[in-house]
């Protein structure tokens, strides 16, 4: 198995050559990060590796987490995707360098490692790449791994190359994983308690967003609410949840309980046709892009203002669970520090979903009916949800991994 990986490989990096060398010369820094002709020439005392948006929102945090502790560390951030490139680029600066992941092969790894020269190799949920692992620990690099997990399709997978995962595991010096689960899946390869760590999980230590009365009082400007109105902001919302919201807030008006209701569907190229539709009922419907709204009703027709909305909302809904889609980012809202409610269609947001119900963040609906109650006995005070206001990583899955890194440092 080791020995195909390494011909693919090969073979893969022989086919990309020329055509990467003429688009490094024509400037392209994925190429160039990939063949490993990386721009910067400083040595540094941390490769962070993660592969696209999300893993490299950890990998953020985790960076802020370490210079917070050491200003002068010298960190490389590396990423497999340009989505999770413009992430890596919004913390790069005087300490932190940014780039492209090269090709798994050991002559750009080596490129990489020789102008690096990293002290500790990071990598984020369980990024696999065979011939990087063995080019670290060829060079004596500690392998840390952070914020890893295997799940059902991963563990059967790797099931198949045990050897070769068994031997790639053995090069970490630690991992730090999310559940006792991923613990017991990461010990069948042989990976011991001395190793392994239930840290837990690191996007849970996103922070806060910044809130200040002038914010919010702008943003509720743009929507025509007044300090009086309820706003209620749905997120993400997928083809016939907006009916249901529609109908949520027809039923609390006629309890006098009007509500300002906000919706971002998922998908900005649906809004003509849910505007056409929503307008049938003869409900006023707004555009956000048309600002200071007069309507109960408004639809959100730019992209990149939801966190926004969340921050300035009384009260959030996040779509893709009250239809069976698996759910959307439940998170966002509490960042903002807004209660949370959601669908029981949560296939894809589980973790989120339980850290969300564990500490009063929000609560779970059985349907639109439920839905309508809940908000009902918000508005009404029945019922009151927590608000996260703490950004102490003190006792976090960060600062666990981070504390680790920071020790390690020192100790090399």
């Amino acid at each position: 198995m080791k020995f195909i990986y390494r011909l693919i490989s090969s073979l893969v990096y022989l086919f990309c050559r020329v055509y990467g060398h003429s688009r490094a010369k024509a400037g392209s820094k994925l190429w160039r990060g990939r063949l490993g002709l990386i721009e910067t020439s400083n040595t540094v005392d941390i490769w962070i590796h993660a592969s696209s948006v999300g893993e490299t929102k950890v990998a953020t945090y985790l960076t802020d987490y370490l210079l917070s502790h050491k200003a002068d560390l010298r960190i490389y951030l590396s990423t497999m995707t340009e989505a999770g490139q413009k992430v890596a680029r919004t913390i790069a600066g005087k300490n932190v360098a940014t780039g492209f992941l090269p090709l798994d092969h050991p002559w750009p790894l080596g490129r990489t490692l020789e102008t690096l020269k990293p002290k500790i190799m990071v990598i984020t949920e369980t990024e696999i790449w065979p011939n990087l692992i063995g080019e670290v620990a060829k060079r004596n690099i500690e392998i840390v791994l952070v914020n890893g997990r295997m799940s059902d399709s991963a563990f059967k997978k790797y099931k198949l190359a045990r050897k070769m995962f068994r031997e790639i595991l053995r090069r970490y010096q630690k991992l730090f994983l999310k559940t006792e689960t991923d613990k017991s899946r990461f010990g069948f390869f042989g990976v011991n308690d001395g190793q392994a760590v239930v840290a837990g999980d690191m996007k849970f230590d996103a922070p806060l967003l910044p809130r200040s009365e002038g914010r919010l009082q702008e943003i509720r400007s743009r929507l025509g609410a007044s300090e009086s109105d309820f706003l209620f902001v749905c997120g993400s919302t997928r083809p016939g949840e907006e009916q249901l919201l529609l109908e949520l807030a027809r039923t609390l008006k006629t309890k006098a309980l009007p509500i300002k209701l906000v919706i971002a569907p998922r998908h900005i190229d649906r809004i003509k046709q849910l505007q056409e539709d929503l307008s049938v009922s003869g409900d006023s419907v707004g555009l956000y892009s048309e600002g200071k709204l007069n309507s109960s009703l408004i639809l959100v027709d730019k992209m990149g203002c939801l966190n926004d909305l969340y921050l300035a909302a009384n009260l959030a809904f996040v779509g893709g669970t009250l239809v069976d889609i698996g759910g959307h980012n439940l998170l966002e809202p509490v960042w903002a520090g807004t209660p949370v409610l959601f669908g029981q269609s949560t296939g894809n947001v589980n973790e989120a979903k339980n850290y969300i119900l564990e500490n009063n963040y929000g609560a779970m609906a059985a349907d639109a009916a439920e839905m309508t109650e809940l908000v009902k006995k918000f508005i009404t005070g029945e019922i009151t949800f927590a608000i996260k206001k703490s950004d102490d990583l003190s006792h976090s899955a960060t600062s666990i991994a981070g504390d680790y890194i920071l020790q390690r440092l020192s100790d090399v």
